[in-house]
């Protein structure tokens, strides 16, 4: 289980917060908001985020409620 967004890409190839904009297609902006916890993200993006991960439900839950913890 990962602790947080941060944890998931460098677990994932150790990507760079503009490569996983990318393949979230959003600005990486936006994708360092949702990780720092300053936005939640909508759930179009948490799917994303899950598909491109291959997170399970469970998980993605986990890191959306950690994301909130860490506003």
């Amino acid at each position: 289980m990962y602790n947080n967004l941060r944890e998931v890409r460098f677990m994932n190839g150790d990507l760079s917060q503009k490569e996983t904009a990318a393949k979230l297609g959003i600005s990486e902006g936006a994708y360092s908001y949702i990780e720092k916890g300053k936005r939640t993200g909508s759930t179009r993006t948490w799917k994303k985020i899950q598909e491109v991960f291959n997170l399970t439900d469970e998980e993605v839950w986990f890191l959306q409620k950690n994301n909130k913890k860490e506003q």
